[in-house]
């Protein structure tokens, strides 16, 4: 009779650490977010919704903070009508028109948008309004340079004199209207 009590107390012992064991490995995410539940941007750029649009990967791409820069990203309109977007640096405004369920890639040569100066030198951010029909949002953007090679071919000529109106450049006090592109192309 002895013998009973001693494997009861040891069942316990062994139920009671595989409980623990089990607790131990599982208790990470009873107690802290998931990552994957945070969105983010994953490349160099930001992401934000202003109104019906929705810029993913937007940065500026200059040589320096006293040339021309470039806008790259991505400007999608989820809206049934075409929208206005303008943005407003210390170095100028341009506007773009994003077709109704369309979006425009600034990497395009269709849709290059050239401000006169980022206001900051590579590595930094700068603030950009970006405004869409009658809402608008200051935020912080990256100036990044052609250190990496996927943005070199963006980065404009130093030399370079502001491009004309046709080609979708704008100088600090003009703008301009790229092509529109469809969704998906």
């Amino acid at each position: 009779m002895k013998i009973a009590p001693k494997n009861r107390v040891q069942r316990a012992l062994a139920i009671g650490t595989a409980a623990l064991a089990l607790l131990g490995s599982a208790g990470c995410s009873t107690i802290n977010d998931q990552a994957t539940t945070f969105s983010y941007a994953a490349s160099d750029g930001i992401v934000a919704n202003v109104g019906p649009i929705l810029l993913r990967n937007l940065m500026l791409v200059a040589a320096d903070g006293d040339s021309q820069a470039r806008v790259l990203g991505t400007a999608s309109n989820s809206s049934d009508s075409p929208v206005q977007v303008t943005v407003t640096g210390t170095g100028g405004t341009a506007s773009v028109t994003v077709p109704a369920n369309g979006q425009i890639r600034f990497e395009q040569d269709e849709n290059k948008t050239i401000v006169e100066t980022p206001g900051a030198d590579p590595g930094a951010l700068v603030n950009l309004e970006v405004k869409v029909n009658s809402e608008s949002t200051e935020l912080g953007v990256p100036v990044l340079d052609g250190s990496l090679a996927e943005y070199k071919p963006f980065v404009p000529s130093s030399a370079a004199s502001p491009a004309p109106a046709e080609s979708g450049a704008a100088a600090p006090s003009g703008s301009a209207t790229p092509a529109p592109t469809e969704a998906g192309h």
